[in-house]
């Protein structure tokens, strides 16, 4: 088993070391209900409004932040998630990193699919890494990524079991989020994670709705609007006995002549 909470907290805007204090916070707090990965939302580090001030705040992976945060995931013994900006060498991302419940860093995710603002600061990252997790894999997403079912798909065939989406999403975009996550959990039969912001950055208004969605695309915990860490234990091997159990096996379906004679990676240009 494995038991996941989702910080479904606000960040203070342009405040690492506050947000550090609150994500330190929230670690000690579910060391005592026996968390084993604690996921914060997108850009938490900083808050996600930044535009171009996300250049100034922007750290490397052996940044002072990051060392703090693995500082105190080791001393919790709590695996950790967070969003944050990056600067590799000459390059800004808008990046996630899992740190392990030893304190090492496993990997950061560069988010692939950069919305408005973010494609004048960021580099768009080309990578879907698979994480090791317990006995399992994971794979992460952030907001606008979850709206491109190719990606998802991708990691479903990698074998990721648990797909985790760091969120920033505003008011009034509350029905994409629902339809959308539910549907990445249902079509490929993983488990999916989505913890999202609240709270007001500039003129953003973050809706919070985090949840934890079974392979069935059930919600199996689920909150509303206000600042709250849910926690739930859930059984990664439960993806190949859904896979199995089901008459609706999409992966193994897939009528791969169709998307090759379709040309899919072809690039879109709009009439």
């Amino acid at each position: 088993m494995l038991t996941i909470a989702l910080a479904q907290l606000k960040s203070t805007f342009m405040n690492k070391q506050e947000n550090i204090k609150a994500a330190v916070t929230t670690m000690r707090e579910c060391k005592q209900k026996a968390v084993d990965l604690i996921v914060f939302p997108e850009m938490f580090l900083t808050g996600y409004a930044l535009k171009e001030k996300a250049r100034e705040l922007a750290e490397p992976l052996d940044g002072p932040s990051l060392k703090q945060l693995c500082q105190a995931a080791q001393e919790n013994e709590i695996g950790v998630v967070i969003g944050f900006p990056e600067k590799k060498e000459n390059q800004y991302f808008n990046s996630a990193v899992f740190i392990q419940k030893d304190g090492k860093i496993q990997g950061v995710y560069r988010k692939v699919h950069l919305f408005e603002w973010e494609k004048d600061i960021f580099t768009a990252g080309n990578d879907g890494p698979l994480f090791t997790i317990g006995n399992g894999k994971m794979s992460l997403m952030m907001t606008f990524d979850a709206g491109f079912p190719e990606m998802s798909r991708i990691y479903a065939l990698n074998g990721a079991e648990m797909i985790v989406v760091l969120s920033a999403h505003v008011v009034p975009y509350q029905i994409y989020h629902k339809i959308m996550m539910r549907a990445r959990a249902l079509e490929n039969q993983v488990f999916l994670a989505v913890v999202n912001k609240v709270g007001l950055e500039e003129q953003s208004v973050y809706f919070g709705e985090s949840a934890i969605i079974s392979p069935y695309g059930d919600y199996l915990n689920k909150t509303e609007h206000q600042e709250k860490v849910i926690i739930e234990s859930i059984d990664l091997s439960l993806v190949s006995k859904t896979r199995e159990s089901l008459p609706m096996k999409y992966l193994e379906n897939r009528n791969l002549s169709y998307f090759k004679k379709s040309n899919i990676c072809e690039p879109f240009i709009p009439n």
